[in-house]
């Protein structure tokens, strides 16, 4: 499923002021948390204090976050079930890893996750080695 431009143009202008915001200097890595909403795919973004992606990936302990300020993509442009959903909000988050005008926050980290919060994580960027 291909997100409209205006949904992404809605989420890279949230990014953007998200990460136009103070965020900690303990802060080395960013996820992109994932909640299931009632009609819609909720998104926040957390600063962490550590990144490890050998083995299963966890963030770690939160130097930063949106809280209660999140991004919701309803389910019509998610897509229908939760494995659609995380598709395309990986896609997403990668399209603004690498074109969204804040998008140096995030490639001046250690690596960047996504996921939901009480499933699997998924490693969606680190620099190169």
């Amino acid at each position: 499923m291909c997100m409209s431009e205006l949904v992404k143009s809605e989420f890279f202008a949230w990014a953007d002021e998200a990460l136009s915001q103070p965020i900690s200097t303990d802060t080395v890595a960013f996820h992109f948390n994932l909640f299931e909403g009632t009609d819609s795919v909720h998104v926040q973004i957390m600063g962490t204090e550590s990144f490890d992606d050998h083995g299963r990936y966890w963030p770690g302990d939160k130097t930063f976050s949106t809280g209660e300020d999140i991004f919701c993509v309803l389910f019509k442009d998610a897509g229908p079930e939760w494995p659609e959903w995380l598709e395309s909000m990986k896609r997403l988050v990668s399209e603004y890893i690498e074109s969204g005008s804040k998008s140096e926050v995030l490639r001046r980290s250690k690596g960047v996750g996504i996921g939901f919060v009480d499933g699997d994580m998924h490693v969606l960027w680190r620099p190169a080695a």
